[in-house]
């Protein structure tokens, strides 16, 4: 499908959409739409192990809230408004659904088959297996055994607010025993009530103002900033190289600070 065919159709499918509200007509925008949906599927596909069809499935919820959300007086085109959405969604999928480290696939699956096998014994009342019984049962050695287990506790993951020690000891949360390595920074601090920018006026200055940027520096700083997004890219959606879009981010922080610290200097100098 070429981009001349997107240009034409797009703009008829969203007058549609804007005269009904119907959600046929939303839903039409959204199938003729799903190849943009696939292309941001296979930019994320070499970084994961989840499968192509679940990225397209997550990334068209967010085209269906992108096209939801779209304002055509805005000047953008759909296709650059929808990215962010169908990326986000992704994401969020990825990070609640993905295994956060990197491990042994075997050993994973070995683990999950020996669960597997002791609640078959639970249900049967029978003892559990030991952890040569249960190796041998498996076919495989007693000492991969235990390493998948010790991977098994190595990959589960606690809440820093989570208390340290047993109940008879100190429920000091994990967090409060780790050591700040440096000094807090007005907009970093460990609590918002210390931070300067947690006061009203900073925040209404900082979000007026990037509601005043273009679309595509907006999306520069969503992308580098919280997508956490490569300069490679952000490039390619954007449609730029990736040392350009470096530089123009660099150039677009450089002249947000000198604004932040025009107008809240005083604030910040006394934080």
């Amino acid at each position: 499908m070429t981009l001349t065919i997107f240009q034409r159709r797009n703009p008829e499918l969203l007058a549609q959409y804007q005269r009904s509200g119907h959600p046929r007509d939303r839903n039409k925008i959204v199938e003729f739409n799903l190849p943009l949906v696939r292309q941001v599927a296979n930019r994320l596909r070499p970084h994961t192990a989840v499968p192509f069809d679940d990225l397209v499935q997550q990334g068209s919820i967010g085209l269906i809230r992108a096209v939801e959300a779209f304002d055509p007086a805005q000047g953008t085109s759909l296709s650059s408004f929808a990215v962010p959405f169908i990326r986000g969604a992704m994401q969020h999928h990825l990070r609640d659904n993905e295994q956060p480290l990197k491990a042994s696939r075997l050993l994973r699956d070995l683990h999950q088959r020996g669960q597997t096998l002791q609640q078959q014994r639970l249900h049967q009342q029978k003892p559990a297996l030991r952890d040569a019984e249960l190796a041998a049962a498996l076919g495989c050695p007693v000492a991969q055994w235990q390493e998948a287990c010790s991977l098994h506790w190595a990959l589960q993951c606690s809440s820093l607010d989570a208390p340290v020690g047993t109940a008879e000891a100190s429920s000091t949360p994990l967090v409060e025993k780790l050591s700040a390595r440096e000094a807090p920074h007005p907009c970093r601090a460990d609590r918002l009530s210390e931070s300067s920018c947690s006061e009203p006026e900073p925040q209404h200055w900082l979000r007026q103002r990037l509601q005043d940027l273009e679309v595509s520096e907006r999306r520069l700083l969503e992308g580098r900033v919280l997508d956490g997004a490569s300069w490679r890219q952000l490039g390619e959606e954007l449609g730029i190289r990736a040392r350009v879009a470096q530089r123009r981010f660099e150039r677009l922080a450089a002249r947000l600070r000198q604004e932040l610290s025009r107008e809240w200097g005083d604030l910040f100098a006394q934080a």
